[in-house]
């Protein structure tokens, strides 16, 4: 019971906390206002000008209610706190680079790569040599103890990081999209823990509620490449260390068909020079057609629900 009270504290205290700097950041320091791209200024023209210091604001709430929490200085809370960090911070110098360009382009796509990459690595060593990454490998139905990957799994580790961190950053394009359909996974990573025992923190719980609170249609300011960057790297770095990477890349469902449909047009355009979609990802596409915005919204978050209750069976079966 008193685990649980400190639990429900942590979560009130972030969402607070992250209300508060939210207010500050809109008020006060509004300096990284978003450009629309070219080819959606024609649907999203009167987002011109929002601030993208939304991701900023869950990462320092975020932050500040896991250093104070009574198990701050346990691995599960520490080391995705840095994947928080270390992307947030690769996304918050992208944000800054975009204030000076009107195109809504930051730094070289390559470069903003290469940098994810990097992180990732960095990371999986750090998790390695601190003993919080296993090499195997849990499937359903094919017994409790995996399968032994060795060096592999490290491969597959590094692809899983940079899957999520651009799968989250891609879906963030509408008022709360990416935070709405983070939502359930970030609730589903905290009865993960709960389950096997592992101290975790619901401080990112609580930062995104409020952050939702400021992001839904009409948008008070967006979360930038800081957020998502973030986002998906404390997402990801969190199953990995929990052991439960199948379960989430499933309940990551809707993350991975936004994912899916910019690469797709990306291979497709390279090699035939046409398009699968009219836009990708696919969220604009639906919005090109004229679909309201607020039901693309619903429909995507109902949607990463639903995968995520298929990522908890999954969880369930795999126990």
């Amino acid at each position: 019971m008193e685990r649980v009270t400190t639990l429900l504290f942590e979560l009130a205290m972030a969402f607070f906390l992250t209300y508060g700097i939210s207010r500050v950041l809109i008020r006060y320091i509004p300096m990284m206002r978003s450009s629309i791209k070219p080819e959606l200024e024609s649907v999203q023209a009167q987002k011109t000008g929002t601030p993208s210091t939304g991701g900023l604001a869950f990462c320092l709430g975020t932050t500040a209610v896991t250093l104070l929490s009574p198990e701050r200085f346990a691995s599960s809370l520490l080391l995705p706190l840095l994947s928080l960090l270390l992307f947030g911070t690769i996304g918050l110098v992208d944000d800054l680079a975009k204030v000076h360009k009107a195109n809504g382009d930051g730094i070289p796509s390559l470069l903003k790569l290469v940098l994810q990459g990097l992180a990732s690595a960095l990371l999986l060593v750090v998790l390695r040599r601190s003993g919080n990454l296993t090499t195997t490998l849990r499937l359903p139905f094919l017994g409790r103890q995996g399968f032994e990957l060795g060096p592999f799994y490290l491969v597959l580790a590094w692809f899983y990081l940079m899957y999520f961190v651009n799968a989250v950053n891609i879906t963030d394009g509408l008022d709360a999209l990416a935070g709405g359909s983070s939502l359930p996974l970030l609730i589903l990573l905290a009865f993960f823990s709960l389950s096997s025992g592992t101290p975790f923190s619901p401080a990112l719980i609580g930062s995104m509620v409020a952050f939702l609170r400021f992001n839904n249609k009409p948008a008070q300011y967006f979360m930038g490449d800081c957020g998502s960057l973030a986002l998906g790297g404390y997402i990801a770095l969190s199953a990995l260390m929990l052991k439960t990477e199948v379960a989430l890349l499933v309940a990551s469902g809707l993350f991975l068909v936004e994912f899916s449909s910019s690469l797709i047009q990306i291979i497709v355009i390279r090699s035939t020079g046409k398009k699968v979609f009219s836009i990708a990802p696919l969220h604009h596409a639906y919005e090109l057609k004229g679909v309201e915005e607020t039901k693309i919204v619903g429909s995507f978050t109902l949607y990463s629900w639903l995968f995520a209750m298929v990522g908890l069976l999954l969880f369930l079966v795999m126990r």
